[in-house]
C-alpha cells in the first residue's frame, strides 16, 4: 500500500464504503498460471462460490480476484436513520473481513475488491482486465428481489451469461450453508 493510492489496503484497514477498495493478499512463491474472478457477498451460495473458487485456484495455480459489489442488499432498511452511512460501512466492512478470513486459508495470489456499481459489469471488468479463465458466482439468493430480477431479466447470472466473453460458473449453497444462514436470521 502506498500513501498516494488509498484504494489499496491491508486486511486490517478501514475505509469509506463509497471509495473503491483493493486488498492485495500475499504473493505466492510461484507465479500464477491463470486468473479467476469470484463474486462475494453475505449469502450462503456466495460463500460456497468462494470456497469452490479457492479450491479451484489451488488446483490451477490461479490468481483469485474476489469482488464484493456494494448493492441494495448492503443498505439499511431506514434511509432516514442518523447512522445510515455507518450501517452501510459496517456491512461492507463485515463482508471484507469475512472474505479476508476465508482467503487467509490459501497461500497467496489473491486480491479482494469492494466497489459500488452494477455487479455484472464490475465482475466482467475485473475478468477482462486480468484475462480471467472464468467468473464464478453463487446461484440466486432467492426471495422477492431475486424473483423481480429474474422477471425483469436483470439477474447477475443471466447478464453475465449473455454479455461476458468467458465462462460463468454458478455454485449452489450447500444444505449446511442454508441451515447456518437460517440460524443467523433467527
Amino acid at each position: 500500500m502506498t500513501e498516494d493510492d488509498p484504494s489499496h489496503a491491508s486486511c486490517d484497514d478501514l475505509g469509506d464504503w463509497r471509495a473503491p477498495l483493493q486488498v492485495d493478499g500475499p504473493a505466492a512463491s510461484v507465479e500464477p498460471e491463470c486468473h479467476l474472478v469470484v463474486g462475494f457477498d453475505r449469502h450462503p451460495a456466495s460463500h460456497a462460490a468462494l470456497t469452490y473458487a479457492m479450491d479451484l485456484a489451488g488446483r490451477l495455480n490461479a490468481f483469485l480476484h474476489v469482488a464484493h459489489i456494494v448493492d441494495t442488499d448492503d443498505l439499511p432498511i431506514d434511509p432516514d436513520s442518523a447512522d445510515w452511512e455507518q450501517c452501510i460501512g459496517d456491512v461492507v466492512e463485515q463482508e471484507r473481513r469475512e472474505a479476508c478470513a476465508m482467503l487467509a486459508a490459501i497461500p497467496g495470489n489473491w486480491a479482494f475488491y469492494s466497489r459500488r456499481g452494477d455487479p455484472a459489469r464490475l465482475l466482467t471488468t475485473i475478468a477482462d482486465a486480468n484475462d480471467a479463465l472464468m467468473i464464478i458466482i453463487g446461484t440466486t439468493r432467492g426471495g422477492m428481489m431475486s424473483l423481480v430480477e429474474r422477471a425483469v431479466g436483470e439477474s447477475v447470472s443471466a447478464t453475465l451469461a449473455r454479455h461476458a466473453h468467458r465462462p460463468v460458473l454458478l455454485v449452489p449453497a450447500t444444505d449446511r450453508q442454508h441451515s447456518d444462514a437460517a440460524q443467523t436470521r433467527r
